[in-house]
């Protein structure tokens, strides 16, 4: 024991060193890239929300307002950030689209979402200034600044905010698609609807930019 403190009084100079050394290499790994990370953690929030995505009950076109604002969730908030994983649910308590959403202990604004209808799966890449937006694999856009760009820049869709009534407008190009709606005291306590004046006449490509919007609008506002 006497020879090793007098090793180490003599060579301090290399305990410092690997002090030093051993420091460098830890935050090296803590600074592994994000945009690393971020699928990875989407497939394990997949994983952890098939659960949920097992018991998804279709969700039709002409039904697409049954969607309410209830949860079925678990959720975990921890020193890395927080993690939610769960599923909204009908007004009759079954599963519409079961999800998995995660924010990175950043100082900005950086998560992933994962989403899962009956039909489609969608992956969000959440950034401080926009969120990258994939519905079955293939990207759809953009959203920046409450709008929705494709990959081309065009502008496909937008927010349009109504605070006095309490609900979030849809526009895609110039048609009012649909409302997402908010908790309040004019939605329903028990089982508050979600969506609201949704276009039936909406296109398969409208559709799918509609429903982008809605469950990036819906989790973000309801989950926290």
């Amino acid at each position: 024991m006497i020879v090793l403190g007098l090793f180490f009084l003599r060579y301090w100079w290399l305990w410092l060193i690997l002090f030093i050394a051993l420091s460098y290499s830890s935050k090296r790994v803590m600074r592994i890239p994000l945009k690393d990370q971020m699928p990875r953690d989407l497939l394990k929030l997949k994983k952890l929300a098939s659960r949920f995505t097992e018991r998804l009950i279709p969700w039709k076109k002409n039904e697409i307002e049954i969607l309410s604002l209830n949860k079925i969730e678990e959720q975990v908030k921890n020193k890395r950030g927080f993690e939610s994983v769960g599923a909204f649910a009908s007004i009759y308590q079954e599963p519409i689209f079961s999800y998995g959403y995660k924010v990175y202990p950043t100082k900005e604004n950086v998560g992933v979402l994962y989403a899962q209808t009956e039909g489609n799966e969608l992956f969000y890449y959440e950034y401080p200034k926009e969120i990258d937006v994939q519905v079955n694999g293939v990207a759809l856009g953009k959203i920046m600044d409450g709008k929705l760009y494709g990959t081309d820049g065009s502008m496909l869709a937008n927010f349009l905010e109504n605070r006095l009534e309490s609900y979030t407008a849809i526009i895609i190009g110039n048609k009012d698609a649909g409302h997402v709606l908010q908790k309040d005291g004019y939605n329903n306590d028990v089982n508050p609807r979600a969506l609201d004046l949704v276009d039936n006449d909406l296109g398969l490509d409208e559709s799918v930019i509609f429903l982008a919007m809605a469950i990036w609008k819906i989790v973000k506002d309801n989950v926290k």
